[in-house]
């Protein structure tokens, strides 16, 4: 039985590549770090998926373990042993999860006949490669780095399944439930890999992938974070009622192709087939049922108005391919008076009384007074001033 290694159990993990990996024949190996969810997949065995579009049906994963990132040492026999990794822990995990992936790489450097490992990288993380990189080789002792670089693929992906919070109502029916939208495709970096490619259903080998990784963040996560933004200020709850706002729909559609424009001339994408791809997430943002909060997509402003996020990166891009970014900016003024619950937003609002939306600008967004962009943010403020926006 392949083997496969999935670090993080969470909605991602759980609902997205716990499913992929079961679907192409592979026992996967939860590493978490929540006792109780690794007791769980340890004692259930499997859990469920519910698929939600035009109709509902929910799947079962099977041929499922897991343990705690703290057992080092099993952790790393399994990295060791494993045919295929991926990791989906978010930013904060990254360091842990490396250190530990270092031990399992070294024994493995060290074996007569080193069998080629490649992790895919599902993070939100600017320069994924390059972090996971630095993190893991910050471990290794010097004399295995040349054959890490030969023998080990770090591989980007982007991903782009919505998976909603789930609800203590959903841990009724199911402690190990996940809800999920039908959407299932996995877009990796074709060029990273070390030795065979794995065969994953929906794994799309994409090259160059540069590309995909702009259409991912400047694209999926922009007009996401715009309908979030601009549907808090209108008072809503879930995406597809900020989706169903034919003002914050247009505005999110044109951010979209503002940065598809940028990205076909720069990255050399299609532009009739980014145009498609942004009408197809419009299209999938209304699924009532899927039921993704606001809140859940707006959390964490502070990170995602800083350089090379989705909102700054975006716009820069637009600028560097000497378009506008006018719609962006709306997007970018909305996410500075977003007024969450959570520990970044409120922060934010700290700097946004004392130091106003230039200050935000400044010391968040590295924006300066000398860039274009800072006047299209600050009109922008003042269109949603005039709409009553703010």
């Amino acid at each position: 039985m392949k083997l496969s290694l999935q670090f993080g159990a969470g909605n991602i993990g759980r609902g997205f590549l716990g499913q992929l990996f079961y679907e192409s024949g592979y026992h996967t190996l939860f590493i978490d770090v929540v006792p109780e969810l690794v007791e769980q997949i340890n004692r259930m065995k499997k859990y469920p998926i519910k698929i939600i579009g035009k109709t509902e049906h929910t799947i079962f994963v099977e041929d499922i373990s897991a343990l705690l990132l703290s057992e080092k040492e099993k952790v790393a026999e399994a990295v060791q042993k494993s045919d295929i990794i991926a990791t989906a822990v978010g930013a904060k995990g990254v360091s842990a999860v490396a250190e530990v992936l270092s031990i399992g790489i070294a024994k493995r450097l060290e074996e007569k006949i080193i069998r080629p490992l490649n992790i895919i990288i599902c993070e939100n993380l600017p320069k994924p490669k390059n972090t996971f990189y630095q993190e893991i080789t910050s471990h290794l002792p010097k004399h295995l780095l040349e054959s890490f670089e030969k023998h080990v693929g770090l591989v980007e992906a982007s991903i782009g399944r919505m998976v909603p919070v789930i609800t203590e109502e959903d841990k009724k029916e199911h402690p190990l439930l996940v809800r999920v939208e039908e959407y299932c495709e996995l877009p990796v970096d074709a060029d990273a890999f070390k030795g065979d490619i794995p065969k994953i259903k929906g794994m799309k080998l994409c090259r160059p992938f540069s590309g995909y990784v702009h259409r991912k963040l400047y694209v999926h996560n922009l007009t996401h974070a715009v309908c979030a933004y601009l549907g808090s200020l209108r008072g809503y709850k879930f995406i597809w009622e900020a989706i169903e706002d034919n003002e914050v729909y247009t505005i999110a559609k044109n951010a979209g192709i503002e940065s598809a424009k940028a990205i076909s001339k720069l990255d050399g994408l299609p532009f009739p087939e980014l145009e498609g791809y942004i009408n197809d997430l419009l299209r999938r943002y209304s699924n009532k049922h899927l039921g993704d909060q606001i809140e859940r997509v707006a959390r964490d402003p502070i990170r995602k108005l800083s350089p090379g996020e989705r909102f700054v990166g975006s716009a820069m891009y637009c600028l560097k391919a000497g378009i506008i970014p006018e719609n962006i900016s709306i997007g970018i003024a909305g996410a500075i008076f977003y007024n969450g619950d959570d520990e970044s937003s409120q922060k934010l609002k700290q700097i946004k009384n004392l130091n106003g939306a230039d200050g935000i600008l400044k010391e968040i967004c590295k924006v300066e007074e000398t860039s274009p962009l800072f006047n299209l943010i600050m009109e922008a403020i003042r269109k949603l001033k005039d709409k009553n926006w703010l």
